[in-house]
């Protein structure tokens, strides 16, 4: 007979505490190491351990940095971890984020001030939905364990978004099984908010009819249940740069419009210093919907490159309709199984690549050993930016200063670019 294994809990203990630090993450670092939300450098707190996570009890000491959360729930809430560190003292460990990961890695590079892309907020969101008897939750993620903190509003969301919570908790009134937890995608574009929801195993008449009622009261374009179309009263459209994209349901987007403007900036004045007359070819890698391939295609023919074959599509579609753009060879194919080779990129002016957190550790290695004459480097995760770096640098390219982009703000998570350039 097989028996299934089980791993006993870890016992839980009181301990008070020093928070000496905070991790990647924006949890504070306490002797142990203890990982414990909420708390700031030099805060003591009675805690409650449970192997390597606190949680805090009682604070008993309080640090000038702290301030009041402008979110009632953001002390539970996963979305964002650090709505109570001081802007300033904030934006400071952000950059340093960047800076500690390159100096783990022997990296040497100027890291410039963290730049606030906020904007008018993120985005895009994901809620959960769960009944729990009676009571049905629907929010995000707690910071610790598979709780959803049940939320009315996010103040770190666009207006349009903000302004249609009232409707996602009614969609999730009628789509949310009595068990199981769905989860419920919006976008925040034109003419209306994107919904697309995940879980329904059932599409009942009356989700349908509260789909078309809600989307009609609160101005949502189009909405889908799994792969199935509910409604749509138009394409919806995000644009980059001036070219107007039908996104795919639930698809990648950056987390705010001002952020992606402030990486495609970066990307043009790299596209400013190329040397000659041309003609440039530019290939864009992880290239999602197109963000920087279709803003590229302005000037110069592209390769764009995604292993997401949705975003691809809806990449392809914009360039097919769009008139006087040069031309976009869009191709499905994962580049962390198969990068695309030196060959491939000869007679290529300049690469872009903005990876997913795990990096582009294969693709970057391809990237060392071309002669591409400028490559453009993204990333999520300073750590596996600044292992690619090292990679490149390896290779023989030289680094320029990196610019660390606040899109995710009161959140450890944070943009780098960087500009390498063959020795």
């Amino acid at each position: 007979m097989n028996r299934r294994r089980t791993t006993a809990p870890k016992p839980v203990h009181v301990e008070t505490l020093i928070a000496e630090s905070l991790g990647a993450r924006g949890d504070a670092v306490m002797d142990g190491p203890v990982f414990t939300p909420g708390l700031l450098p030099g805060e003591a707190a009675k805690v409650e351990v449970q192997g390597q996570r606190g949680r805090v009890l009682e604070r008993l000491t309080h640090s000038p940095d702290r301030v009041e959360p402008f979110c009632p729930v953001a002390e539970r809430c996963g979305g964002c971890s650090l709505q109570h560190f001081e802007e300033s003292a904030y934006r400071s460990w952000k950059r340093h984020l960047v800076v500690d990961a390159l100096h783990k890695a022997d990296v040497q590079a100027e890291v410039r001030s963290l730049v606030d892309a906020h904007g008018e907020g993120r985005r895009r969101l994901t809620l959960h939905a769960q009944r729990f008897g009676a009571k049905l939750v629907v929010g995000f993620a707690e910071r610790a364990g598979d709780k959803i903190a049940d939320i009315t509003d996010c103040p770190v969301a666009t207006p349009g978004l903000r302004a249609s919570i009232p409707g996602l908790r009614k969609l999730a009134e009628v789509a949310t099984p009595k068990k199981g937890r769905i989860d419920i995608h919006a976008l925040d574009c034109q003419p209306g908010l994107d919904i697309s929801v995940h879980g329904v195993k059932e599409i009942s008449l009356a989700l349908r009819e509260a789909g078309a009622e809600l989307a009609g009261k609160f101005n949502w374009t189009r909405v889908t249940i799994g792969d199935d179309p509910l409604i749509e009263f138009a394409a919806p459209v995000v644009k980059f740069g001036d070219t107007k994209v039908t996104p795919s349901p639930g698809g990648f987007l950056q987390a705010t419009a001002e952020g992606e403007a402030v990486l495609a900036s970066l990307v043009d004045e790299a596209v400013s210093t190329l040397e000659g007359k041309g003609p440039f070819k530019a290939a864009d890698l992880f290239a999602g919907a197109g963000a920087f391939a279709l803003r590229l295609a302005r000037t110069m023919p592209v390769l764009a490159v995604e292993g997401d074959s949705g975003l691809l599509r809806a990449l392809q579609r914009a360039a097919q309709r769009t008139p006087g753009l040069k031309p976009v060879d869009a191709r499905v194919r994962d580049l962390a199984l198969e990068p695309i080779t030196p060959k491939e990129l000869e007679g290529y002016s300049l690469v872009v690549m903005d990876p997913p957190r795990a990096g582009a550790k294969a693709q970057a290695e391809r990237l060392s050993d071309s002669q591409v004459p400028v490559i453009v480097s993204i990333s999520c995760n300073p750590s596996t930016f600044a292992r690619d770096a090292a990679i490149l640098i390896e290779g023989g390219y030289r680094m320029g200063p990196v610019t660390p982009v606040d899109q995710f703000k009161w959140t450890g998570h944070v943009e780098s670019v960087a500009v390498f350039r063959r020795r």
